[in-house]
This record gives structure tokens, sequence and C-alpha cells, in this order.
């Protein structure tokens, strides 16, 4: 299972078009005035993101959308720079967070805490550093 968010990929910052906020405003019940108010996880923001393709856009925004394991989902690092944002994993969180986990499991052995440890590390080592 993967989970989606949605961000904008360039410079002015997140928005949608009128039509954009107007169908979201009638699937969803609301009366939104701003995309800024709507998660950047909102099932409904996704679909549309997905089904509407440029016609959700703005002169100053384009919104896509990433994907990510599930497993990531509380651990997600979003920076934005003049209204574009990224958004990755921070893995170091992720690391730190799971290790106590397994550290903390009663029903583990110490041997198997030290394997479990070990795979984390080694999964830690194969992923990208360019945002450490």
């Amino acid at each position: 299972m993967s989970y989606k968010v949605v961000y904008n990929s360039v410079f002015g910052g997140f928005g949608m078009s009128k039509e954009g906020l107007a169908k979201y405003n009638r699937l969803t019940s609301k009366d939104v005035k701003h995309a800024q108010a709507i998660s950047p996880d909102d099932p409904i923001l996704i679909h549309l993101v997905e089904t509407m393709g440029d016609a959700i856009d703005t002169d100053c925004s384009r919104l896509k959308i990433k994907e990510f394991p599930m497993k990531y989902k509380e651990f997600l690092k979003w920076t934005e720079y003049d209204g574009r944002e990224t958004v990755h994993i921070d893995y170091e969180r992720y690391l730190i967070s799971t290790v106590q986990s397994v550290i903390d499991d009663l029903s583990t052995s110490s041997d198997e805490k030290i394997e479990r440890i070990r795979e984390l590390y080694q999964e830690y080592d194969s992923m990208p550093k360019m945002y450490f």
C-alpha cells in the first residue's frame, strides 16, 4: 500500500484553478476559498490532480503527486522555497524511530533485535543520501 501527497512543483505557491476549487467544493460539500486550506493527502484533492491534469493548475502552480511506501507516512519532510515545494523521506528520523520500536519490543529476543537493527541499518545505507 502506498501514501500519496500533492505538492506544488514550481515557484509561486500552492494554488488551484477556479475550476479545480469549484470541483473540490462540489465533491466535498465544503466551501474552501483557498487551496492552502486543503490537506496535501486529501483523497479528493489527489483524485482531482490525477484526473484534471493541467486544468487544476494556476499561472503560479503546477500540482504534482508523489507516492511513498506507507511505512514512511509519518516521516515525510517538506521544504518550501518561494512557493516551490519538495517532499521526501526523512530516513534518519525513520531509522531512529524504528530502532527504538525494536528495542522496546518485549516479545523479541535480544538476538532477534540485533538482527532487525542490522537489517534497518543496511536498508538505511542503501537509501539516497542527497537529503541528509
